[in-house]
């Protein structure tokens, strides 16, 4: 049965198997299960597959597909990139996510993520412009926090009402972090903040500067763990927190290094511990609740 292609599909050059494409595409993207090779998997979950992959978890057959993926390719609204270290071919573009936004909006419904609230509207929900790997980064943590012993889980029985937020924002209505995780007693909150390299580094520092005014510990998500250095070589130059040295041959450096001498310096410079923790999004997909535990296990040791 041939679907009813909405409005704007024609100025976005979108047909049938366009549409049906972006709609694996959104479906994986905001979270939703997909059953392939007899198993349930996850943006949050798993790494990311192919869209020939993604496709047996449709109905759908991708042969019959294949050439509007490729039409989707050459006309700049999906893209190949890398995500966690494996190589996709339907990451969305700026000009992808806007058509997704026009093109879908009939299925926000269908489309939305289990941690959306009824107002959100759809297809695409959180921070309108993430591409993949800050979303993924966003679905882990969402995924791994509310498990944690001293984050409050909202889907257990018996639970406050409050725990992880996603996408929370201010009194100006501005976005202050990704995720809000509450936390029990003599805990300070944490706010979760995804980064990746595409990034404009000044409003980062801003961002930097003005999370450390906030009553919480930052629990920073990289793309790579050499952004992270850089964002932290930029703050050095910038006079805004001094390292004992920068941070040299950036790609050599672990999570657990960079996190060391982050609070090292805080220490040392500030007379203070640091606000900040630092992980990656391929880090926290390869690892486990264990994972975040031990970070602020030793995070709270130095304090």
């Amino acid at each position: 049965m041939s679907e009813k292609l909405p409005p704007k599909a024609r100025f976005w050059g979108i047909r049938e198997p366009e549409l049906r494409v972006l709609r694996v595409v959104t479906h994986w993207f905001n979270g939703k299960p997909l059953e392939i090779r007899d198993e349930k998997r996850r943006i949050a979950t798993h790494h990311d597959l192919p869209l020939e992959e993604l496709f047996r978890g449709t109905g759908w057959n991708y042969e019959l597909h294949e050439h509007a993926h490729e039409r989707l390719l050459n006309n700049d609204l999906l893209q190949e990139e890398y995500v966690c270290r494996r190589k996709i071919d339907w990451g969305p573009t700026q000009q992808g996510l806007q058509a997704i936004r026009e093109v879908l909006e009939p299925w926000g419904d269908t489309l939305r993520p289990r941690w959306a609230d009824e107002d959100d509207e759809g297809p695409l929900f959180g921070d309108p412009n993430e591409g993949v790997t800050h979303r993924k980064g966003v679905e882990i943590a969402g995924e791994l926090f509310p498990g944690i012993a001293w984050a409050f889980d909202l889907s257990r029985p018996g639970a406050p009402t409050y725990g992880v937020e996603w996408y929370p924002t201010d009194r100006r209505g501005e976005a202050c972090h990704d995720l809000h995780v509450d936390t029990r007693e003599r805990m300070t909150d944490v706010g979760v903040e995804v980064v990746t390299d595409s990034n404009n580094t000044d409003r980062l520092v801003a961002k930097w500067k003005r999370l450390q005014d906030e009553d919480r510990t930052t629990f920073w998500v990289f793309d790579r763990r050499e952004t992270a250095c850089r964002l932290w070589n930029e703050l050095d130059y910038r006079g805004e927190f001094y390292l004992d040295g920068q941070f040299r041959a950036v790609e050599n450096w672990s999570a657990q290094a960079i996190n060391r001498k982050l609070w090292r310096s805080s220490n040392t410079y500030r007379g203070e511990p640091a606000g900040d923790i630092v992980q990656t999004v391929t880090g926290l997909l390869e690892g486990d609740r264990d994972t975040i535990h031990e970070l602020f296990k030793e995070y709270y040791s130095t304090k």
